[in-house]
């Protein structure tokens, strides 16, 4: 018989795309109780699902989408990990690296780890063009990090491009005083800015998409775990969210591409003034066009 492993998530969609390996390493020694507010993002591995309750808006109402049966209440006594990272883990290396040193304490080895998703289905958005994914920059009340995000404009100029020669889908979840836009809405032709989504149709639209543009964030593990193109763009606090702390070395990033600053800011302050300018916007957009082969008018509009 299998020992039994309370594994506490984090919570937020990103970081359990991030997790599914580790997940599935843990369920091969252990049975498995996974306490995350997206069971939906791992249903197609034997474990069973725990409820929680957090002070995160959308988390939770996804929680309360599913139905009693999908909650189980783990043994008393069991061995417990809690996965997670913050400053002293991210100094040493990604988030990956070290999801994978606290799995590897409990003596599960990472062994040529998939980052993959169930499938999620057909999505809504039918088009007679190629989908192009935008998210637009927001700021949430509950987890602000100004300092992460992309100057707005960059992300218009490329959805602006886009609607030449796709049809453009903005999604976000915006609520009055909860989360809200920074800088302008991007040119679209389809929006579901309310959280109309829910998280299965948020990553069917992400697997049917041809690109997907947006700062970092949960669409950087979609896109990779879905085989997507997608065009990152940064903002600042590098120490947390530069390209080798949100990949890993054995992630498939051939249709990834990151529009970086001149010079990225290091910073771990979410609220630090970074400056975020890129200059080569449009060079950075051609040459990620070019390399992926995506249909789009380049160079990207000026953003100046």
């Amino acid at each position: 018989m299998r020992p039994s492993l309370l594994i506490r998530g984090q919570w937020g969609l990103g970081d359990n795309i991030f997790a599914r390996p580790i997940v599935r390493a843990c369920a091969e020694k252990y049975d498995v109780w996974l306490e995350t507010p997206w069971p939906e993002l791992f249903e197609d591995l034997p474990i069973r699902f725990v409820a929680a309750r957090r002070d995160l808006r959308t988390q939770m109402r996804n929680v309360a989408r599913q139905s009693p049966a999908r909650w189980s209440t783990p043994p008393n006594g069991i061995r417990e990990i809690r996965l997670g990272y913050g400053n002293a883990e991210l100094a040493r290396g990604s988030i990956v690296a070290a999801l994978e040193r606290q799995v590897a304490a409990i003596g599960v080895p990472l062994s040529a780890p998939c980052w993959d998703l169930p499938d999620m289905g057909a999505p809504l958005v039918l088009a007679d063009r190629p989908i192009a994914l935008v998210r637009p920059v927001t700021v949430r009340s509950e987890w602000r990090n100004e300092a992460r995000n992309p100057r707005p404009e960059y992300v218009a100029a490329i959805a602006r491009e886009l609607t030449a020669t796709h049809h453009v889908v903005v999604v976000a979840d915006l609520q009055d005083g909860r989360e809200w836009l920074e800088g302008v809405l991007p040119p679209h032709h389809q929006a579901f800015l309310r959280g109309e989504l829910v998280v299965r149709e948020l990553l069917a639209l992400v697997g049917a998409a041809d690109v997907v543009v947006g700062g970092v964030g949960w669409i950087v593990p979609a896109a990779i775990a879905l085989g997507r193109r997608a065009f990152v763009i940064h903002g600042g606090h590098g120490g947390h969210n530069a390209r080798h702390v949100i990949t890993d070395p054995r992630m498939n990033l051939s249709r990834i591409g990151f529009a970086t600053p001149r010079e990225l800011c290091k910073c771990t302050d979410k609220l630090h003034q970074c400056d975020k300018s890129i200059p080569d916007l449009a060079a950075q957009w051609a040459a990620f066009c070019s390399r992926v082969g995506l249909n789009s008018l380049t160079p990207a509009p000026s953003a100046a």
